[in-house]
């Protein structure tokens, strides 16, 4: 994804200048970078014209340990991972054929199969498609739904073009990622990567000691009771917010939506939140002190928090307090001891209590 780092720092010098003369028009926000362009999925079933659907339930048991890794790779169709005992993984696939026909809905089941690699410790699951039907097209109207149930130390990587995944209660390293559809993690520990091109990222009750990233380009990114060493969260067009977290570091960026902060900062912690047509609310709780530096080109900026202003700050220099309008203030809360950088270009910045 296109940082924009480059882009606010070249903001920073617009806002800088802003009292001193007239502003410019404001730049056209950045258009969302081109995504990958994946594999084709199937065709989804055409309301009223394949009416017929053909199934095939497959149950694979793979006994890779309690400590195992499991790597699944879907085209089309949702995947769910919930946690079990015992130590084997037990994967149940569900291949659906859509057709006009009875006839036809079987024939598209035919030209889906399901992939198994089993090592010691360690299997792969892919839903494959065949080059061709028997009368030599490429016309899939099939999909594929996992069901999971794994050992709760399992590490688990998915892969998926179309379709939303699923994941709770895991303990064991957890990577997500799927093109169109939505990620949802529940009560799991050692999340590092939940992404997702066209959907929601929703992630709930984790608490992971590493680095977690989490991103989407049409969707949003919500968070909720999450701690983590570092977050590193982004989206393109969509929201960012954070509810109950808490956090050593943290980098947060929305182009086109409002970026929320809601928890626990943390002594000598890093905290940047961007959005270029959004507005940012930052509510650090009062216990960690912070030095904060927060600026808009076009938008209001305040504090409810009684802040030690520097004295460099332009809107102190020229008399502005609180009560006025703003569009920067330097200063520092408590002990300073955490960096909070707060930058929009067209939206306001509220620090709260």
């Amino acid at each position: 994804m296109i940082r924009a780092t480059a882009l606010f720092a070249v903001l920073l010098t617009f806002a800088a200048s802003a009292e001193a003369q007239t502003p410019p028009a404001p730049p056209r926000p950045p258009s969302p970078p081109d995504a990958p362009r994946p594999p084709r999925p199937p065709r989804p079933p055409r309301e009223g014209r394949d009416r017929h659907e053909a199934t095939d339930r497959q149950v694979h048991r793979l006994a890779i340990g309690r400590n195992g890794a499991l790597d699944l790779a879907n085209i089309s169709g949702d995947v769910i991972i919930q946690s079990g005992g015992g130590d084997e993984a037990v994967v149940e696939v569900t291949l659906r054929g859509y057709g006009d026909t009875p006839e036809s809905a079987k024939e598209q089941l035919n030209l889906i199969y399901v992939d198994v690699i089993k090592g010691a410790s360690r299997a792969e699951v892919r839903v494959r498609y065949k080059e061709r039907d028997r009368h030599g097209r490429r016309n899939y109207h099939a999909s594929a739904d996992y069901r999971v149930t794994a050992p709760p130390d399992t590490r688990i990587t998915v892969h998926s073009v179309s379709g939303d995944v699923q994941a709770a209660r895991m303990k064991g390293e957890l990577s997500i990622e799927t093109v169109s559809g939505d990620v949802t993690i529940d009560s799991s520990t050692r999340v590092t990567t939940a992404k997702t091109v066209s959907g929601d990222v929703n992630l709930t009750g984790i608490a992971t000691e590493g680095s977690l990233a989490a991103a989407s380009v049409s969707g949003d990114v919500v968070a909720r009771g999450l701690k983590a060493s570092r977050l590193e969260l982004s989206t393109v067009s969509g929201s960012v917010e954070l509810h109950d977290v808490a956090c050593d570091a943290a980098e947060i960026q929305s182009m086109s939506g409002d970026v929320q902060f809601l928890g626990a900062i943390s002594k000598q912690g890093r905290y940047e939140l961007q959005s270029h047509s959004g507005t940012i609310i930052f509510a650090p709780g009062t216990s960690v002190g912070f030095e904060v530096e927060a600026t808009s080109f076009s938008g209001d900026v305040r504090s409810e928090l009684e802040l030690k202003y520097r004295a460099s700050d332009p809107d102190e220099q020229s008399g502005r307090r609180q009560g006025r309008r703003r569009r920067s203030l330097r200063g520092t809360y408590g002990d300073g001891s955490a960096v909070v950088e707060l930058t929009t270009f067209s939206g306001d910045i509220v620090i709260r209590k």
